[in-house]
C-alpha cells in the first residue's frame, strides 16, 4: 500500500475506501467483482465504507461515484480493473488514491489534502 493510503482517516482509525462496480462494464460478473473489491480493500487495510454501483443511465458514472466518495471522506476508491474508470486512472487520482484488484495496483492521488490548521485566529 502507498504511504498516503497508509495514513489514518480524520477520525483516527484506518484509512477509508469505497468500491465502485459499473454494471455495464462488469456485466454478469458484477456481484463477484463487488465482493473481490471489498475483500481487496480490507486486505490492504482500508475501512471499507460502501460499494457504489452507478445507475446505468448516469451521464458520468465515474463522477457519480467520486461524489459519493467525497461525501464519505474516503481516501481511496477501489475498482476491479481499470475498465471501471474507462482506463483513465487520472480521473480518480486528482482527489483519491485508486486501487485495482486485477492487476493489484495502486495509483496515488495527485493532490495532497490540505493540512488542518489548529489554534485560534
Amino acid at each position: 500500500m502507498n504511504e498516503q493510503a497508509a495514513q489514518p482517516d480524520s477520525s483516527g482509525g484506518c484509512p477509508t475506501a469505497i468500491g465502485m462496480v459499473r454494471g455495464e462494464v462488469s456485466g454478469l460478473d458484477a456481484p463477484r467483482h463487488a465482493l473481490e473489491v471489498e475483500r481487496h480493500a480490507t486486505r490492504l487495510g482500508y475501512r471499507y465504507l460502501y460499494t457504489v454501483r452507478p445507475p446505468r443511465d448516469a451521464l458520468d458514472p465515474i463522477a457519480y461515484a467520486l461524489g459519493i466518495a467525497a461525501g464519505l471522506d474516503a481516501v481511496a476508491v477501489v475498482v476491479y480493473d481499470l475498465a471501471q474508470v474507462d482506463n483513465q486512472p487520472e480521473l480518480v487520482c486528482d482527489d483519491f488514491d485508486l486501487e485495482t484488484v486485477c492487476p493489484p495496483e495502486t495509483w496515488a492521488r495527485a493532490a495532497q489534502p490540505a493540512p488542518i490548521e489548529s489554534g485560534a485566529a
